[in-house]
């Protein structure tokens, strides 16, 4: 019953910009009460929250998982948010509500939240219990609640960032003449893409979503070249299950088309890692210009990123938006590949 009542709050802002541009912060709808967190399997950054502790709070919702990009450009504004309106009764609660496997991992997403410096409480939600609750469909999601305990503004996906601020700074009682929350910088995956940008959509690899032709198990697929925007292939030995695909053998690689600025790709490895992938832009080592934080250069020239977590790696961040094939080769069995994604 309650999904259904919140249904009612995602129909009609479900995405306030595409409705009426910017949004009206004093015509905001009033919605249910929000589900409670006891469903959490875990927190960190704080004990438990009940009801009692966000009962006269502006309480903001973010769903997320640490291995999306979309989710890990987010966390800067989340934090200046925080950092700025939390005198003024403002909580944020991330959920990380997990895509991947390895994604439930408490281990792995404490690492991850010491990483992303998100200081702000975190509510472990394993087994999707509170996405469900809430009737989330997206990684971001944020809901808004007022100080009386209700639904009031509800944003899908990121960039919407002044309007979200507009609520909040509404909703606490924030006056306008008071400072707003500092412009964060980026987190090195790039931006948000425009729909003009024709940046690529994000590939999965798995026999679940995949976008790479991988067939069930072990195959060994032919060489390809140069591959259209959009296009990925697998090269080499591997073997293919429902969320990843596993090189089975040095010199396994996966060759992809792509237009964008930053090419991002989730990694992990069967044996926990390190492992050197090493990372080609049109059949050449990338270019100084197209270098990440991650790029390492050997003796002999090659560019290359070393997985040595289960994580997001930021494989090329590039001048401006362009056309390119990416190559990825594994110097050995045991690299694990999930999804691309790209940012402008």
């Amino acid at each position: 019953m309650l999904a259904a009542v919140i249904g009612v709050v995602v129909a009609s802002q479900s995405n306030p910009r595409s409705v009426a541009g910017t949004v009206d912060v004093s015509h905001l709808p009033v919605g249910p009460t929000p589900p409670t967190l006891v469903d959490a399997r875990g927190w960190l950054n704080t004990a438990p929250l009940a009801p009692a502790d966000l009962r006269g709070k502006v309480v903001l919702y973010d769903f997320w998982t640490y291995s999306c990009v979309n989710c890990v450009r987010t966390i800067p504004h989340l934090r200046a948010w925080y950092d700025r309106y939390r005198a003024d009764g403002l909580v944020v609660v991330g959920v990380h509500s997990p895509e991947f496997d390895f994604e439930k991992d408490h281990g792995n997403v404490t690492a991850a939240v010491q990483r992303l410096h998100v200081d702000y409480p975190v509510a472990l939600d394993d087994n999707m219990d509170i996405w469900n609750a809430f009737g989330t469909q997206y990684w971001p999601e944020e809901w808004v609640a007022d100080r009386q305990g209700h639904l009031r503004y509800q944003d899908v996906g990121e960039g919407a960032y002044t309007d979200t601020e507009n609520v909040l700074r509404r909703l606490l009682g924030v006056p306008a003449s008071a400072p707003r929350a500092g412009q964060p910088g980026g987190a090195g995956f790039g931006k948000p893409p425009t729909a003009t940008q024709n940046v690529t959509a994000e590939t999965y690899l798995g026999l679940d979503k995949g976008g790479a032709g991988a067939q069930p198990g072990l195959a060994t697929y032919p060489n390809v070249g140069t591959l259209p925007n959009g296009a990925a292939r697998l090269v080499g030995p591997w073997t293919a299950s429902g969320q990843l695909v596993q090189a089975a053998g040095p010199g396994a690689a996966i060759v992809l088309g792509e237009r964008a600025r930053s090419v991002n790709l989730v990694m992990a490895t069967a044996t926990g890692g390190p492992v050197n992938v090493v990372v080609q832009l049109d059949g050449k080592p990338l270019p100084p210009a197209y270098r990440t934080s991650e790029t390492q250069v050997d003796a002999q020239g090659r560019t290359f990123v070393t997985v040595s977590t289960s994580d997001l790696y930021r494989l090329v961040l590039s001048p401006a938006v362009e056309g390119h094939t990416v190559r990825l080769v594994a110097p050995a069995p045991g690299l694990q590949a999930f999804a691309f994604t790209f940012g402008a």
